[in-house]
């Protein structure tokens, strides 16, 4: 039994699909108007406001999609061709981010508790 395809190592390719999707996400969700919703009410009294406009972003994510495969620029079935290297890629820069806040957190609390 060949168990080579379970072995996906994140290629370059997939790191890029990737780091061009969260750049997207970012620019849209800074750029799209967006509906200011109010959050939750804090400890001061003060509140958090959150821009909603992810289905603006959903659509236009399509429409960039579509323009680009009807241009020729890229596949539409990119993901289900590079699934697993895009899981795994995914898993190793969530694991980054999860690692880089717990030596965030414990930067801030060696100096608060220990100053």
């Amino acid at each position: 039994m060949d168990l080579d395809y379970l072995l996906a190592i994140p290629s370059w390719n997939s790191v890029g699909i990737l780091v061009t999707f969260f750049t997207y996400l970012a620019i849209a969700g800074s750029l799209i108007p967006a509906k200011l919703v109010p959050g939750v009410t804090l400890q001061d009294g003060s509140r958090l406001h959150y821009r909603c406009n992810g289905l603006l972003s959903m659509l236009l994510l399509a429409l960039l999609l579509g323009v680009g495969a009807k241009m020729g620029l890229l596949s539409l079935t990119v993901i289900s061709e590079r699934g697993l290297e895009l899981l795994s890629a995914t898993l190793f820069f969530s694991f980054l981010v999860a690692f880089s806040s717990l030596c965030c957190w414990l930067q801030v609390t060696k100096s608060e508790f220990f100053p």
